[in-house]
């Protein structure tokens, strides 16, 4: 089944953009009509089988430009499915000060922002210039390295691999369960045994 998706995104530096731009050809590749669109150009979700969210990570969760765009959406994205993508340099999570940092708790958020949350997300590796950097962000990463016992300098986390993975799993996990994540339908999701599925799979592939 061809499916309608938009993908929209925000990039401070340019890599969340890249993300988004692959997954567009990688969903494209397998027959689907995909929308790319910047939060800045207020795309509408209606009428998509499909909202892809992508943002890089600051402040300790996603950047406040998607989050302004899905505040500003809010009812109509209750009634489309939801996945999303986070750029991060910190994936692994660690606990500081009796807090979670880092990692999918960077999320939170944003699932939080929903009454139907997105059915899958991930953190996908970031890249980092300090060349690039404005003077107000190398001041923060110079901290935030800094609490890590790192130094601040150019390193790339990126993967296309990551992105990969990512388009396939969102096409798999819709295909199984996330098409019913919309208003009025996600109790059929939850009746949902996974885990099954996950074995019908494992007698498939293996």
């Amino acid at each position: 089944m061809e499916l309608r998706i938009l993908v929209v995104y925000t990039t401070r530096y340019g890599t969340t953009e890249k993300a988004a731009e692959l997954a567009k050809r990688l969903f494209e590749d397998r027959e689907h009509k995909v929308d790319v669109s910047r939060v800045e150009e207020d795309p509408s979700p209606i009428g998509y089988d499909l909202v892809i969210l992508g943002a890089p990570v600051y402040r300790d969760g996603p950047h406040w430009d998607l989050m302004r765009w899905v505040e500003g959406h809010k009812g109509e994205l209750e009634e489309v499915p939801k996945a999303f993508f986070l750029v991060a340099m910190h994936l692994a999570g660690s606990v500081f000060m009796g807090k979670l940092h880092g990692g999918i708790a960077y999320a939170q958020p944003l699932i939080e922002a929903f009454e139907v949350p997105p059915f899958y997300g991930t953190l996908i590796g970031g890249e980092i210039d300090p060349d690039k950097l404005s003077d107000e962000d190398r001041r923060k990463m110079v901290r935030f390295y800094a609490v890590l016992g790192e130094k601040l300098e150019k390193k790339s986390l990126f993967s296309e691999k990551d992105v990969e993975a990512f388009v396939r799993r969102v096409l798999l996990y819709y295909d199984w369960f996330g098409k019913h994540f919309r208003r009025g339908e996600v109790e059929k999701a939850k009746s949902f045994d996974f885990m099954e599925k996950v074995r019908e799979l494992e007698r498939l592939t293996g």
